[in-house]
């Protein structure tokens, strides 16, 4: 049996999914759909269900570390959820950090003309008329767990409505 764990990022599209082992990244799994649709047909493919992938069937996913923002806020609930029910059904230890881990870039795009801005020392804020391109997120090719912490509870920056 070979033990992996998950980064995941699923703020915004595409949604990336890196399986990992000893922190070195093995495999890359991409998807254009909707987090709804595209966390369970992704991770139905890793665990042991009845669509289960055979090339994943000599893994166990031991850890999950993701993103819990900032981002899209459908995404991030729906993220939190469906996480956490895996976590609690499958015994899978889960880790999360903020978006900007995951991108080289400063803003991350939330409505209009506004962004997400991270300062050099880590504070997140909405930054306003800001023209930003999509954000583009990468999986690392090193998994740093050393960013992650239990504190799993979605990230909103976002004013009250």
């Amino acid at each position: 049996m070979r033990y992996i764990s998950i980064a995941l990022v699923s703020v915004g599209l595409p949604i990336k999914c890196g399986l990992y082992e000893n922190q070195t990244l093995i495999e890359e799994i991409i998807s254009d759909e909707l987090p709804l649709v595209a966390l369970p047909r992704i991770f139905e493919s890793l665990l042991p269900t009845p669509k289960q992938n055979p090339m994943y069937r000599d893994m166990k996913i031991e850890s999950i570390y993701y993103a819990n923002g900032p981002g899209s806020f459908t995404a991030l609930k729906l993220t939190h959820i469906f996480l956490h029910t895996l976590a609690m059904v499958y015994d899978i230890k889960l880790f999360a950090t903020s978006s900007f881990y995951f991108t080289s870039d400063c803003y991350i795009k939330a409505f209009g003309t506004t962004c997400f801005y991270c300062d050099c020392e880590g504070n997140i804020s909405l930054a306003h008329n800001i023209m930003s391109k999509n954000t583009s997120f990468f999986l690392p090719k090193t998994l740093d767990t050393a960013r992650f912490h239990t504190h799993t509870q979605p990230l909103y920056i976002l004013p009250p409505v």
